[in-house]
């Protein structure tokens, strides 16, 4: 059977690969998931504990709140720029326009990621806090 069709299986939890198995060699053959946990984690180690926030920004072990305090930080740094007017770099002036790059950013942020060849965070907030950033030069 040629390896195309094969099923990608995670050489840490045997499930199958299919939410980023375009990225399964770059998470060396794992899900994200499992490649956070064994790398980020440390999870060889004996006194490791999966369920404690490595620090990580898409730590999966990260608490709500913390995710919810970064996306504030990221709104108020926004807002922060604009203390003056608009800023100079950004390409969006008015709100409309920068709600409707909102808007777009992320009914494209599938290539956004892809393009970089990473997966989309599986943190909502996260991708929320990259798209208020990147609706202030999307078009």
């Amino acid at each position: 059977m040629p390896d195309a069709d094969r099923e990608s299986r995670c050489r840490r939890c045997g499930q199958p690969v299919r939410i980023y198995r375009d990225s399964y060699e770059v998470f060396e053959r794992m899900h994200y998931v499992c490649f956070h946990y064994e790398f980020e984690h440390d999870v060889s180690n004996p006194d490791a504990d999966p369920d404690e926030d490595c620090g990580d920004p898409g730590c999966p072990s990260a608490p709500a709140a913390r995710q919810k305090d970064r996306m504030a930080a990221a709104v108020r740094q926004l807002i922060e720029e604009w203390a003056d007017g608009p800023p100079a770099n950004w390409d969006n002036h008015s709100l409309p326009d920068y709600l409707g790059a909102l808007a777009g950013w992320l009914d494209d942020c599938e290539g956004y990621y892809a393009g970089r060849g990473v997966p989309i965070p599986w943190n909502g907030w996260e991708v929320m806090r990259a798209a208020f950033r990147a609706a202030t030069v999307y078009e």
